[in-house]
């Protein structure tokens, strides 16, 4: 692909691109909504494993063994 560099009148550079690229640029464009969703999604999620790891720092060793042997129960009684 070769781009070329000329001087619009405002004086800026601007490429010329074939309609097949400024078609797939739109395409990217036209993905932004569903990125941002994603991405706050995951920031949420992510509150949530911190907020998690938060709690768990201040949990007994008793309590910590005691969820460990409640979520070996529930595994075997899953499988």
């Amino acid at each position: 692909m070769t781009m070329q560099h000329t001087g619009d009148q405002a004086g800026h550079q601007s490429d010329h691109r074939s309609p097949e690229e400024i078609a797939n640029l739109f395409d990217v464009v036209g993905r932004e909504g569903e990125a941002i969703r994603q991405l706050s999604g995951c920031v949420e999620d992510l509150r949530a494993v911190q907020a998690a790891k938060q709690t768990l720092s201040t949990v007994s060793p008793a309590q910590v063994r005691a969820a460990l042997e409640y979520r070996r129960a529930t595994v075997s009684e899953s499988a």
